[in-house]
């Protein structure tokens, strides 16, 4: 294959960039190579190609460094140009019809009504849709070998002539069909299992070429149910590469590969959007190329050029969204500025018995600044659990409602809602506010008269859930909306808060600290404040793993607090016990604990509970009326119990890593000495010990959130729950970060130098079809 020969002569150019062999073999091997491969060389029309850079090395070994070194970089670019002009190729016969690529997918040849029915279910509906489904691996059709030089466990083809057959019945639901196939080398037997229908075509001296992994059996070669074309001339069969598509029930990988091949003749007409500064300046595949090289590449280099080129596709057109909606918004204008006099604030800061961290001050800096400024605030507050985000967004909301305006405060869950509104209740009716709770477990007729005094400007500030955002909900002025959010409220989530005041200013708070690559995806279209300081007088708390056969002496080191007047946490994967799993859960725990530590009293806290028992049990909790509190994660975040200093988490292997930093740190909110001990199988996996190992070793929930990511990748990390997640095709949140950061650098110098998007009406239109409607594009752009 001309591969192979162009991939030799790179790999001599890497040995020489390494040092493993001297100026005077480049040549000799080169020649070498030339000579081996003459045949493939004159017959793929590379042979003036090959001749040139003979000629350029051959005098290598007499030419001053400096000149040898120039010639490797010459002859570096010689080879990429030989591969983009042998190993790259595009669609170049023009198609009878043009089709438009949002042609309904039933229109293409091969596809027809009932088939456009199977392929909706795999999230295709127009031919643009196939060109961006992405094959799940390729088979290398281009490797034929003799029989006998065939390998154990290699997909290979193999071309040969039938010379004998038996058909075996096993039993009623089984029958065998074995095919002896030979060529010069040796014979290789052939097995299908109840595929009846091979022996119509795999007759006694038929040729056919087989694909398919080569395995032994009883000292034969054999390959099970491989893939088979019968060749009746040598143009028949086709060396190639074959994409292998994910399928649903109803489509076989071969109609598959038919459809496509009629998809990808459309590729002719394809313009490309980007501009010429990302193609160029990302050295990527045009836009022929790159769709062609993902359906069926010419070669491997190919293949990965394309996925290369679309995976910097995906991630500037992303980016051009998510900036682009960010500038914009900037320029929408408040309906007025907020006039903050400060007095509040200076007033609420006066009852705190702590000073502001450095990083809080400048957070509340940042967020004051946007607070005056003529333009919406889009701001991220992050922060470490515990770091004090609450009391910045306090700050906030506090000199919003001092210049007239009206806060809204959403959480994702009710339980969440009601501890936020008992701390703002506490905090800020002090200072003359009004502070209301509306969730979906409000009564009615309390609804009713909420979204009253809402209408009115009655109501200074509203904390809740989801309902916030119900179209019945009016305020008189809203000034703020601040999203307290556990990864669960997506971009078209905070485009709807909009609509509901004059431009308000956004401020979204997470439970977590977020990885570098998934805030600059999911919040890309908002400013970032970061508190990077904990407060001070608080230990830093330690984390111990610990065998299940030392239960004991951990109840003993639990007494130990428990007797000091301090409270812990027992928290567990599953609420009761379940017959697939053999692990520990909630309620029969809470019952073998209620023994354990009879003289004291244990509180039991689950997802099953409705919201007003849940809140009844933090309520006694918070009350030490509680001394131990068995739970499952629903406990994971907004709960500051100052005694709490014993976090016990059991099968801990069974949480995200962000989600047991988030575990921790419900204890460790005073200047107590406090421990997270996660209880470990005695035959846990290495696996497991060192991914704990690694979260025991640090308390940066920054750090321990990229470890998270690289274990669990995005989707986890974010849990099913999540918003406005985007859906990437071809990039890879935790591998491409280095494609996304490039991309977003890139496409902020861009869009710095343009004044609109009328100059690139393709690049506009592909926005718009793409992230119109989940980002709100086309009203803007």
């Amino acid at each position: 294959m001309i591969e192979e020969v162009i991939n030799s002569f790179d790999y001599i150019v890497q040995l020489k960039e390494k040092g493993m062999i001297t100026w005077e073999e480049i040549f000799p091997s080169f020649y070498s190579i030339a000579k081996n491969n003459f045949k493939v060389i004159k017959e793929n029309g590379l042979l003036e190609d090959v001749k040139k850079i003979l000629a350029y090395t051959k005098p290598l070994k007499t030419l001053s460094e400096e000149r040898k070194e120039r010639r490797l970089e010459g002859l570096k670019d010689s080879l990429k140009i030989l591969k983009e002009r042998y190993l790259v190729d595009e669609v170049l016969e023009k198609p009878e019809k043009k089709l438009a690529p949002l042609t309904d997918i039933k229109y293409i040849k091969k596809v027809g009504t009932k088939r456009a029915l199977i392929l909706n279910k795999l999230g295709i509906f127009s031919l643009k849709d196939f060109f961006y489904y992405p094959p799940r691996d390729y088979e290398d059709r281009r490797k034929v070998v003799k029989i006998f030089n065939a390998k154990e466990d290699e997909k290979v083809v193999i071309i040969g002539n039938v010379v004998k057959s038996e058909e075996i019945k096993i039993n009623k639901g089984l029958t065998i069909y074995n095919f002896s196939v030979e060529d010069d080398s040796g014979v290789i037997i052939v097995t299908f299992f109840n595929q009846d229908y091979v022996k119509s075509y795999l007759k006694r001296s038929v040729k056919s070429a087989f694909y398919g992994k080569i395995e032994y059996s009883y000292g034969m070669k054999q390959m099970k149910s491989p893939d088979f074309q019968v060749i009746e001339s040598d143009e028949d069969f086709k060396s190639e590469i074959l994409p292998v598509y994910p399928l649903t029930f109803g489509i076989f990988q071969t109609t598959m590969r038919r459809i496509a091949k009629e998809a990808i003749q459309q590729t002719y007409f394809l313009e490309e959007f980007l501009p010429e500064e990302f193609v160029q300046g990302f050295n990527l595949l045009d836009l022929k190329k790159r769709i062609k090289g993902i359906h069926f590449p010419l070669s491997i280099y190919h293949k990965e050029r394309a996925w290369y080129s679309l995976k910097y596709e995906e991630a500037i057109l992303f980016e051009l969204a998510m900036i682009y909606l960010k500038l914009k918004m900037k320029e929408m204008k408040k309906g007025e500025t907020k006039e903050i006099k400060g007095e509040l604030s200076k007033k609420f800061l006066n009852t705190l018995n702590f000073e502001l961290t450095q990083a809080q001050k400048r957070s509340y800096e940042e967020i004051r600044k946007d607070l005056i400024s003529p333009y919406p605030m889009n701001r991220l507050l992050q922060g470490d659990v515990g770091s004090g985000k609450t009391v910045v967004s306090e700050l906030a909301i506090i000199d919003v409602c001092e210049a007239g305006y009206q806060a809204a405060v959403m959480n994702p869950t009710s339980v969440l809602a009601k501890q936020q509104f008992k701390k703002l209740s506490k905090d800020l009716e002090p200072l003359g506010l009004k502070v209301v709770l509306l969730t979906g477990d409000t009564k009615e007729s309390d609804k009713i008269l909420i979204k009253e005094k809402l209408k009115l400007g009655e109501i200074d500030v509203v904390v809740g859930t989801h309902a916030i955002i119900q179209q019945d909900v009016e305020f008189k002025k809203l000034g703020l909306v601040v999203i307290d959010e556990q990864h669960r409220f997506g971009v078209n989530q905070r485009l709807e808060l909009i609509k509901k005041g004059n431009h308000p200013d956004i401020l979204v708070m997470t439970a977590t600290p977020i990885p570098r690559t998934l805030a600059m995806t999911f919040y890309g279209d908002l400013d970032v404040s970061l508190i990077d300081e904990m407060p001070k007088g608080r230990r830093p708390i330690k984390t111990i793993l610990i065998a299940e056969s030392n239960r004991k002496s951990l109840y003993e080191f639990v007494k130990e607090e428990l007797d000091q007047g301090n409270q812990v946490f027992f928290v567990y994967p599953l609420i009761e016990e379940s017959e697939a799993l053999e692990l520990k859960n909630a309620i029969s725990m809470y019952e073998e604990l209620s023994k354990v530590f009879e003289e004291y009293k244990v509180g039991l806290l689950h997802g099953r509970l409705s919201p007003s028992e849940k809140n009844d049990v933090m309520d006694k909790f918070v009350q030490k009326e509680y001394d131990i509190l068995v739970s499952t994660s629903v406990v994971e975040v907004g709960i500051d119990i100052p005694d709490a200093t014993v976090m016990v988490i059991e099968h801990p292997d069974r949480f995200g890593l962000s989600q047991l930093h988030q575990l921790r740190g419900r204890v460790g909110r005073s200047d107590k000495q406090s421990y997270c001990f996660l209880v470990i199988d005695d035959d846990a996996n290495n696996e497991i010990k060192s991914k704990m190992n690694s979260f025991s070793k640090t308390l940066d929930g920054f750090e321990v959130a990229e470890i998270d990511l690289k274990w669990r990748g995005p989707g986890k990390f974010f849990g099913v729950e999540q918003h406005g997640i985007p859906e990437f095709k071809f990039l890879d949140l935790v591998e491409d970060i280095n494609i996304i950061e490039n991309s977003r650098k890139k496409v902020e110098r861009f869009l710095a130098t343009i004044q609109s998007f009328d100059r690139y009406p393709n690049l506009k239109q592909e926005l718009q079809t793409r992230y119109g409607d989940s980002i709100h594009l086309v009203n803007v752009l």
